[in-house]
């Protein structure tokens, strides 16, 4: 009955002793929402592992967020911008290939700006990690749909051509939110899911996994 009341009480944050499930989320400004934990605190914000939903949404869908959280989905750059403004959140992020290997990147100071910033992905701080870093260069980059050109690619919209939305600059050096291939292999060159750093930078390779997760850095008592 303890953790069934947990799950069901409003949190500012993920419990980091609660056992792994959906938990209520409450933070200033946003709407109550759910959002699954695991038990050391840590709040996925974006999952992939089958293809089962659809990345390559406007705007609105970005801001708010989609999918089903038991499943695949992302969690909406509103609330993003809302947790990591009112406190400082570090970043993990767990990827995986075809062949079945798992790799791991931390950064340590993550977050996002408003929407009259158009969700500008502010800082990510320092690394660490086997896959390598491909998303620093994407600091001081805007967030970019199929219906919202926020890019600095003279050539058309990355999200249009590159599919799916990021925070592009010209255009992506990584892009977990790209079309799923479960084959592990893109058929059209960008489009797929890829993490440059980790794969020589072969962008015609496509991951089949990725989870990104978001913790404040301190605990509020």
């Amino acid at each position: 009955m303890g953790d069934d009341l947990l799950r069901l009480y409003p949190l500012h944050s993920c419990p980091r002793a609660g056992p792994s499930g959906v938990y209520n989320i409450t933070v200033r400004g946003v709407k109550t929402f759910e959002a699954p934990c695991n038990s050391t605190g840590w709040l996925t914000i974006q999952k992939r592992f089958d293809g089962s939903e659809d990345f390559n949404r406007p705007w609105e869908d970005y801001k708010n967020g989609f999918g089903n959280i038991r499943g695949e989905f992302f969690i909406g750059l509103e609330k993003l911008h809302v947790m990591t403004r009112d406190r400082k959140h570090e970043l993990s992020i767990t990827l995986g290939k075809v062949d079945g290997s798992i790799g791991f990147v931390h950064y340590d100071h993550f977050e996002i700006g408003s929407e009259a910033e158009s969700y500008l992905l502010k800082s990510v701080g320092n690394h660490t990690g086997e896959t390598g870093d491909s998303l620093t260069i994407h600091v001081k980059s805007k967030f970019t749909t199929l219906d919202r050109d926020n890019d600095s690619n003279k050539n058309g919209n990355c999200a249009s051509n590159d599919w799916g939305g990021w925070w592009y600059n010209n255009c992506a050096q990584s892009k977990l939110n790209g079309k799923y291939f479960k084959e592990g292999h893109s058929l059209t060159y960008n489009n797929g899911i890829w993490w440059g750093t980790w794969d020589n930078y072969d962008y015609n390779q496509s991951l089949t996994f990725s989870e990104m997760m978001i913790r404040p850095k301190t605990v509020c008592v």
